[in-house]
């Protein structure tokens, strides 16, 4: 492959500057004064009409494929921790359900045992943030297998209710029986993501 003789290229180009030059001088700039405005202006009403809209739309377009790349990255992350958002809300009370969710479903339990609670008091409630503990505690005299059906039967419970604290107490005089105070937790969320 023969390279490029870059001196006789340049003589080229001289020769043609010079052509133009002597032939300008010797008509005179009137004559090419229309061929000049024309040959300015059809490059720069090309770039504004072609190249300038051209550019623009593929600016957009790289932005448009940057979001979405973006986001077909983080959809995976984004539906796991959904998912998994909406399984700690099934596992929560409903706001609606605040004022006797708690109550009624420890009633609920015990009543399905057979348990009489000797103490019952009613929930109270601490609420920060959007979020609301409400707490239980009851007292009850019970024989050990009902109290381990009704634990059971509270830690199954859908929505979730937690067991805070249990202090368990044999009584003496009767046997098989218990003194037990139990606490009892649940959390709502009165705002959601």
């Amino acid at each position: 492959m023969q390279k490029p003789d870059f001196n006789r290229i340049v003589e080229k180009i001289q020769n043609e500057i010079k052509l133009v030059s002597s032939t300008l001088k010797d008509k005179g700039t009137n004559r090419f004064g229309r061929a000049i405005l024309v040959a300015l202006c059809v490059p720069l009403a090309a770039y504004q009409l072609v190249y300038a809209p051209s550019k623009k739309k593929l600016y957009n377009l790289d932005g448009e494929i940057k979001t979405a790349q973006t986001r077909a990255q983080n959809v995976d992350t984004y539906s796991e921790l959904k998912t998994r958002l909406n399984m700690a809300y099934a596992q929560l009370p409903l706001p609606k359900d605040r004022a006797n969710w708690l109550g009624d479903t420890v009633k609920e339990a015990l009543r399905s045992q057979g348990i009489v609670a000797s103490g019952f008091a009613p929930p109270t409630e601490e609420e920060t943030n959007g979020v609301v503990v409400q707490d239980l505690n009851i007292t009850m005299d019970v024989k050990f297998s009902d109290l381990m059906g009704f634990l059971a039967r509270v830690e199954a419970t859908k929505p979730m209710l937690l067991v805070t604290h249990l202090e368990m107490t044999k009584k003496v005089e009767q046997i098989g029986r218990n003194e037990v105070t139990c606490g009892l937790r649940t959390i709502i969320l009165t705002e959601r993501f």
